[in-house]
C-alpha cells in the first residue's frame, strides 16, 4: 500500500514554530527535523498501520494513529489513513497535553 500524504493545514503551523523553536539554537537542525519528517511521513504512506491507535472522546479524532519522528523522537506525528490518503494532522511535541487538546477540537 501506498497512500499520497495530505498535509492538514495545522501540521504547516505545528512544522513552522517547531522550526523557529530550532533555528533559534541551530539552523542545521531545523533542516534535519523538516527533512525527519518528510521522511517519517513517507514511510507512514507505505505502512500506515505503523502508529499506535489513539483514542480519543472526540468522533473526528476516529482511525487517528500516531508515530515518532525519526531522529527526533520527542515530537510526534498524528496521522490518519483515509482513503488513498494519509492525512497528515498535527506535528507535536509530546509533553504537549494533546489528548486535551484532541478531545476539544
Amino acid at each position: 500500500m501506498n497512500l499520497t500524504p495530505h498535509y492538514m493545514p495545522e501540521v504547516h503551523k505545528d512544522i513552522a514554530e517547531i522550526g523557529f523553536y530550532f533555528a533559534e539554537r541551530d539552523r542545521d537542525v531545523e533542516e534535519r527535523f523538516y527533512q525527519a519528517v518528510v521522511k517519517t511521513v513517507n514511510v507512514l504512506a507505505r505502512s500506515p498501520n505503523l502508529g499506535e491507535r489513539c483514542s480519543f472522546r472526540n468522533p473526528k479524532t476516529q482511525g487517528m494513529r500516531i508515530w515518532q519522528v525519526t531522529g527526533f523522537s520527542n515530537y510526534l506525528i498524528f496521522y490518519r489513513p483515509k482513503d488513498e490518503r494519509l492525512e497528515v494532522l498535527r506535528v507535536l511535541h509530546g509533553a504537549r497535553d494533546y489528548a486535551t487538546m484532541f478531545n476539544g477540537e
